[in-house]
């Protein structure tokens, strides 16, 4: 998808239509439908389907994860890109899950060093077997899935993608680089609007895969050194709520986003991947 989308811009805003059109970026917006309730070990999905929450694809060669106290992690997210639309830098094949603790109030987080994949484990496989007899498909280890206190998925979801496009999110560590003119220290009143425009086009509180992220409290790529490589996002999970036993609830409905460095994208090196959530 080129940046050549065509928006209305308030007429405040018009003198800085370039700046705003150039911070275009595509992403794919996720849409989740749920297909069970993990009242049981059972799973409803297959074991290399693009997924929040069930069990993952996993060879018989290869480890579950463990947290750094060797408690087993739960699947939040799986992603099998031999069957997602191409997003530019992302990989084109092969599986990647995104793991976090169940056993902690906070999900695995680490506020002191959110890289550290103590509480949380990113895995990718480049290549994806479907024959089961390769394959973990007893997962019984694991115990009940319903029975994970902490965890902020119950059921388990399918996942949609639709091509998309965004600018710039108020909410982003780098807006203030692309469009310094709205900077807040330099006219609250175009921030405003800017803002208002952006929720009404373009709102971030979703899931998706790429693009720019939301937050409900602040950027955490603040706290990453200035001298380091800018962090995007890699993966959004929101909350929502679908009834009957079936939710996403990051802590009191917050947000979850995983980051990455463009670089380590490209090489498909998923060893230092930002893991963060808030919520209000």
């Amino acid at each position: 998808m080129s940046n050549s989308l065509l928006f209305d811009l308030p007429k405040e805003l018009q003198p800085f239509h370039q700046a705003i059109e150039n911070t275009l970026l595509d992403y794919l917006q996720i849409k989740i439908t749920p297909i069970t309730v993990n009242n049981n070990i059972n799973t409803s999905t297959l074991l290399w389907q693009n997924k929040f929450g069930g069990l993952p694809y996993l060879p018989k060669n290869k480890q579950y994860p463990l947290n750094d106290k060797g408690k087993y992690l739960r699947l939040v997210a799986q992603l099998n890109f031999t069957e997602i639309q191409k997003l530019k830098d992302f990989p084109t094949s092969g599986i990647l899950q995104f793991f976090i603790d169940s056993n902690d109030d906070i999900y695995g987080l680490d506020f002191d060093n959110p890289i550290s994949q103590k509480g949380f484990r990113i895995l990718y496989y480049p290549e994806v077997d479907k024959n089961t007899n390769n394959l973990i498909t007893d997962f019984s280890f694991l115990g009940n899935l319903a029975e994970d206190s902490y965890f902020p998925i119950r059921g388990e979801f399918t996942l949609e993608f639709t091509l998309n496009q965004a600018t710039i999110s108020p909410y982003d560590e780098y807006f203030n680089n692309y469009l310094p003119e709205l900077n807040r220290e330099n006219n609250d009143l175009l921030l405003d609007i800017y803002g208002e425009y952006y929720e009404n086009k373009f709102n971030s509180i979703k899931h998706q895969l790429g693009g720019y992220p939301y937050f409900t409290q602040s950027d955490p790529r603040f706290a990453i050194s200035k001298d380091n490589e800018p962090y995007q996002l890699l993966l959004q999970i929101d909350s929502e709520y679908f009834g009957d036993g079936l939710d996403i609830c990051w802590g009191d409905v917050g947000i979850a986003n995983f980051f990455i460095q463009p670089s380590a994208l490209k090489k498909l090196d998923f060893s230092q991947v930002l893991y963060n959530w808030d919520c209000t």
